[in-house]
């Protein structure tokens, strides 16, 4: 019997429940639910007054179950599945926003996403859509159809950013360039830091721009961003977006809606601006590219520079990775061929990199202090000539530990093996892996004790010092707990940079990136520290930070001086860092890394098995690292072994490494051979190229 429905009719909730129909088109949808065993595309009839409004891409509402959840339509088919039958299938209840979400593009990257990573398709599809973006769609549900509002882009005036005429070195790294946008191959520029890889990148992004394409730029830290919005919009007007998550959440979410809609042809923000739904990209431009910030520690765990080399291959365009100090991975591939490898070996003008001295610190073990006497008295030289000096020591609080000077008790977090860190300011001791915080104890706890002594030291502690050699001098400290809110780090620079304040104790959020023609001295307490962490890329990442750092001096008219304060003096990391020699540094860490067999002479899928028993999760990683070893004939299987920090948040955490020539063939292997966790409490977690083994 034909049905006496109008053509515009959309069943209801309830009538969808049971309505049995034909369609005459099919969309293959991933709904938002979070069980994994769900986790994958289901089929629903498309009603007729829908036919057009929903596409691929689209947000849409569906039934699943008793209820109605927000899903995202991957394909639009003729017919259903094979297994399904078209008169039990339910339809789509409705369209929460008229223009899709996403393209052809970002669908290919999640699937690719959901295979390299082991993600789930919706783990894949919420990364790439910002959170905002989302939040405003399951809102739609009770609104108003299709309603979004609408907001011209937040685009603040900024001064224009000078051009500066490319030298020789710049003028081959855009040649090269171009060479790569003609091609979509990959350009590693290896610059001193001031060498001015900013510039190239604002030419390249001009000339791809000019062509009717669009870019993506990305930097490592928030810190970073309001200097590069300044420069990029400053040189390329209001076709620049931001993206990162110190956004307002209106903001946020209007400004992936103005380059979705192609209003703004430049992406620029944190890691997950390589998500940007651009649909015309020409270059992805990869600032720091050595940074470990561009790997996501979360599900999925992607790292930026690969994602951006799986979108840059899609559309045919060029990748720039840039630092003063690559990756040994992305420098080895350069070296191999792989990348196209440009040097900018000075900085433009013939200004000389800083000079840069190692402190003793054996010789001041007991003074109690953080500064040497070298770099108290360099301090108080340079402000007494109205410079600015930039401070860093890499641990925020102000002690690592409070400890009993009547038994030797240490405070530590419940939920985790590490002790909790004072943070004098907030009158707390505080976890940094689960926020766990209390006040400090009056009492021991072990011995009915009154006295603490305080152990290690963070950032907190080196701003009292500093306030306490040089009185009245205004410092400004930028760490996790003072660049928590919203625009916290363009206010905290701009101070800096205006000269309000003179001084900038930081954490390694301030080592990279920051160009203020005023520091002349860079000091760095405890250089050292993380030389002898249980980690292959320790010297390597300690490297990067010092001379990322000492380049923070003399990019003005007046030269740079940098202070190493370190217990080990004659580490060959130390010194080479104090010579800028990464040629050096290079070579012998290369060497090590193919003696040992690690990256980048394999890859790497680190696998992390936790359970709040200790018995438990030491016998199940056992159990899997006995079967990998038997099973996997392309990879090698290290461990297991406890993590370093065996308990974080009430688990308990052992780990174990898979080495092969291929990370998809690796994790091949552990989808194939590791069946799922017996009980919600046991979780194994397979982490591909990790950049952490801690």
């Amino acid at each position: 019997m034909a049905s006496t429905r109008p053509s515009w009719w959309l069943p209801t909730r309830a009538e969808a429940a049971h309505e049995p129909a034909s369609y005459g088109l099919y969309a293959r949808v991933v709904v938002e639910v979070t069980a994994r065993a769900l986790n994958r595309p289901f089929t629903y009839g498309i009603p007729d007054a829908l036919h057009g409004e929903v596409q691929v891409g689209s947000t849409v509402e569906v039934p699943f179950g008793p209820r109605c959840l927000v899903g995202f339509v991957l394909e639009i088919v003729a017919d259903p599945d094979p297994e399904a039958s078209s008169h039990r299938l339910r339809p789509i209840l409705r369209v929460l926003d008229p223009t899709p979400f996403w393209g052809q593009d970002l669908l290919h990257l999640a699937d690719w996403m959901r295979r390299f990573y082991g993600c789930t398709w919706l783990e894949a599809l919420q990364t790439a859509i910002p959170g905002p973006v989302l939040r405003r769609a399951r809102a739609a549900r009770t609104a108003t159809r299709g309603s979004r509002p609408r907001a011209l882009p937040c685009v603040e005036p900024v001064q224009a950013y000078p051009e500066i005429a490319p030298n020789h070195a710049q003028q081959l790294a855009l040649e090269a360039i171009r060479e790569a946008r003609a091609t979509g191959g990959t350009v590693l520029l290896h610059g001193v830091t001031g060498s001015g890889k900013t510039e190239v990148y604002l030419r390249a992004v001009r000339e791809v721009l000019d062509e009717g394409r669009q870019a993506v730029v990305l930097v490592p830290e928030l810190a970073l961003t309001p200097q590069a919005v300044e420069r990029y919009r400053g040189r390329l007007g209001g076709t620049v977006g931001v993206l990162h998550s110190g956004l307002a959440d209106p903001e946020r979410r209007e400004q992936w809606w103005s380059l979705r809609r192609g209003e703004l042809n430049v992406a620029l923000g944190t890691r997950s601006a390589v998500f940007a739904p651009l649909d015309r990209p020409g270059l992805f431009v990869v600032d720091e590219e050595h940074e470990t910030s561009y790997k996501q520690e979360g599900a999925p765990r992607y790292h930026a520079r690969q994602v951006a080399f799986q979108r840059a291959a899609r559309h045919g365009a060029a990748v720039v990775l840039g630092s003063a100090t690559p990756s040994l991975e992305s420098y080895h591939l350069a070296r191999q061929g792989r990348f196209r490898l440009i040097e900018l070996p000075g900085r433009p003008g013939g200004r000389p990199l800083p000079t840069v001295r190692i402190v003793d610190m054996r010789r001041h073990l007991r003074k109690g202090r953080l500064l040497s006497p070298e770099l108290g008295e360099a301090l108080r030289d340079r402000i007494a000539q109205d410079e600015q000096v930039v401070l860093l020591l890499n641990r925020r609080g102000f002690a690592s530990f409070l400890q009993c000077q009547e038994c030797g008790f240490v405070p530590t977090c419940p939920e985790c093996s590490i002790s909790l860190t004072w943070h004098r300011a907030r009158g707390l001791v505080r976890c940094h892996y689960c926020l766990h915080q209390e006040p400090p104890p009056e009492t021991c706890p072990a011995c009915q004790g009154h006295r603490f002594r305080t152990g290690g030291a963070g950032t907190e502690r080196l701003e009292a010092e500093v306030q306490e050699l040089v009185p009245g001098v205004p410092v400004v400290r930028m760490d996790s707990d003072t660049t928590a809110g919203t625009g916290a780090h363009r206010r905290l620079l701009e101070r800096f940079g205006s000269g309000q304040a003179r001084v900038l104790v930081g954490t390694r959020m301030i080592a990279k990136g920051l160009d203020f023609p005023s520091v002349t001295l860079v000091g760095v307490v405890r250089a050292d520290a993380e030389l002898h962490m249980p980690d292959f890329r320790a010297a390597e990442r300690t490297f990067q930070l010092l001379a990322q750092v000492a380049g923070r001096a003399g990019r003005g008219d007046r030269p740079g001086e940098v202070l190493l304060q370190a217990m080990d003096p004659e580490h060959p990391c130390l010194v080479a860092a104090a010579t800028h020699d990464y040629a050096a540094m290079s070579r012998s860490e290369l060497d090590i890394r193919r003696e040992a067999g690690y990256p980048p002479f394999c890859r790497l899928v680190r696998l992390l098995v936790s359970h709040p028993d200790p018995d438990r999760v030491e016998a199940e990683a056992t159990r899997i690292g006995s079967l990998l070893s038997a099973r996997l004939r392309h990879a090698r299987v290290v461990g297991p072994a406890p993590c370093p920090v065996e308990r974080v948040r009430g688990r308990h955490r052992w780990h174990l490494l898979l080495k092969g020539s291929k990370v998809q063939e690796l994790m091949d292997g552990v989808r194939n051979y590791l069946r799922p966790p017996e009980g919600p409490d046991l979780q194994i977690l397979a982490d591909p190229d990790p950049q952490s083994l801690m």
